[in-house]
């Protein structure tokens, strides 16, 4: 049935069923078109007629590929939108606000896969919202327009703390607590969530903090994303004397031309350590206690890399050596250490394996337990690591995105992980540990052994499998190798 709520914007309508009240592409700040382009979020204006919510708004302009099928979705730079999965029933129920992943260019809050329901029946109010992608939200102008375009390169970001900031002003509306906020996220979003824990402009509008496979290891300098621009306005036939011709440019053929632009190191856009929403790096800041007193659940998954290599048509027929060599260059670099024991006496299905698990260590394992260290002398800090294998892509980046929300059933997520009996119970003790801590601050949930908190000493992980498990330093020789690699970068 329909159902409306009243905001301090105006009155909002919504679906309820089967318990939980939905209001879908609820806009959180006006527009960013034209003149907007590239500048910070503005708040939205309050509306006089009722906001119909009962359907999703459109995503923002990003480019298809296939782990992002876009049919279906209407695209506007009128994005900034975000969707409410409340209880039916009672108020003060905690919050959790959901960034998307997708590389900092493309994924939306309206994937089937972060479908609120299970939260909302657990009493959570689930947000998921949607940001600027790609060139529209990280494009760094400062260098071309002066103070105005100063914080340009991270307008992406300060979408996220817009969104926190209406979720703070309306939440209680919809049932939820504004001063019971756990922002999280998975692989950008994790990086987002790592980066809003130490903005100081984000501080107070989350008390927790849920990143999945992500931390914000390496802000772009200023000097990249200047020559990233240039790249961008070569493509574009754009010289830089005339760069507000970005403005005239539709967004389709906006992210389209950033799409062509060949990696040079990893992800090409994101954030940017621009001097002004950004004015340190993130283990800077950690150390320096900028996200004190924020517990914090964070992990990775065994075999990050295989989403990548899966998608890699090339991966399975290159020799050893060109296996060797792709990694070095994409994921890299391959020391001598790192040889010695990934590499060495190793061949076949066994070397790409243990390729995988390199580049699963160095971008997404080893910065998590880096990060938890730090964080641990300041707040309770709760490690896991994915280690169920749900699927022939193994324990694979994003998939235990479904488990967590309860979504893996849904065909989308289907074709990734499959279908066994083992789901639901994997899924049922995930979503349970999730919804613990955003009520509690901890994960203890049934059907879990007693999850401690991390420390550099013990280094209790919850092993989530088949049969969930906590190992103290798992893989200790490694987590070793990778603390002497990479200590002076960390």
């Amino acid at each position: 049935m329909d159902v409306i709520v009243e905001t301090r914007y105006g009155r909002v309508l919504g679906r309820e069923e089967d318990g939980v009240r939905a209001f879908l592409g609820v806009p959180y700040a006006k527009a960013p078109q034209g003149e907007r382009r590239f500048l910070p979020p503005e708040p939205v204006e309050p509306w006089a007629d009722v906001l119909d919510a009962r359907a999703h708004g459109p995503i923002c302009p990003q480019v298809a590929n296939p782990l992002n099928p876009v049919d279906g979705f209407v695209q506007s730079e009128d994005c900034l939108r975000l969707n409410i999965y409340a209880p039916a029933e009672g108020t003060g129920h905690p919050v959790m606000v959901w960034i998307h992943g997708g590389a900092f260019v493309f994924g939306s809050g309206q994937s089937p896969w972060y479908d609120g329901h299970a939260f909302a029946k657990d009493g959570v109010v689930l947000v998921s919202i949607n940001y600027r992608l790609g060139p529209l939200g990280f494009l760094h102008l400062a260098h071309l327009g002066g103070e105005a375009y100063a914080s340009s390169g991270n307008a992406g970001i300060l979408d996220q703390i817009a969104a926190l900031t209406f979720v703070r002003d309306t939440i209680e509306a919809f049932g939820g607590d504004p001063n019971r906020v756990t922002v999280a996220g998975e692989s950008a979003g994790a990086w987002s969530v790592g980066t809003l824990l130490v903005t100081e402009s984000a501080r107070g509008l989350f008390q927790q903090a849920i990143l999945q496979s992500g931390i914000p290891f390496a802000y772009r300098t200023p000097e990249f994303a200047e020559w990233w621009t240039t790249q961008l306005l070569d493509a574009l036939g754009i010289n830089q004397a005339s760069w507000r011709r970005l403005f005239d440019v539709p967004a389709a053929d906006l992210v389209a031309a950033a799409a062509r632009i060949p990696a040079r190191d990893g992800l090409n856009l994101r954030p940017v350590l621009d001097g002004v929403t950004l004015t340190r790096s993130f283990w800077d800041a950690l150390r320096e206690g900028q996200a004190a007193h924020v517990p914090t659940l964070a992990g990775s998954n065994r075999e990050e890399l295989m989403l990548w290599m899966a998608r890699d048509p090339e991966w399975r027929t290159l020799s050893d050596e060109e296996r060797i060599a792709r990694v070095d260059r994409m994921w890299g670099p391959l020391g001598d250490r790192a040889r010695d024991y990934y590499v060495d006496g190793r061949q076949g299905e066994e070397l790409a394996a243990w390729l995988v698990r390199f580049a699963s260590m160095r971008s997404f394992t080893y910065p998590t337990i880096r990060a938890a260290e730090i964080q641990s002398e300041y707040a309770p800090v709760y490690l896991y690591r994915f280690d169920y294998r749900p699927s022939q892509l193994g324990a694979a980046h994003a998939l235990e995105i479904p488990f967590v929300f309860g979504t893996y059933a849904h065909p989308s997520a289907r074709v990734l992980v499959g279908d066994r009996p083992s789901h639901a119970a994997v899924s049922e003790a995930m979503h349970a540990a999730w919804v613990s801590f955003v009520r509690h601050g901890s994960p203890q949930a049934p059907h879990l052994p007693e999850w401690p908190t991390y420390d550099p000493k013990r280094r209790s992980t919850m092993i989530f499998d088949e049969t969930s498990r906590v190992e103290e330093d798992p893989d200790t020789a490694e987590r070793e190798l990778w603390s002497e690699m990479m200590s002076l970068s960390m």
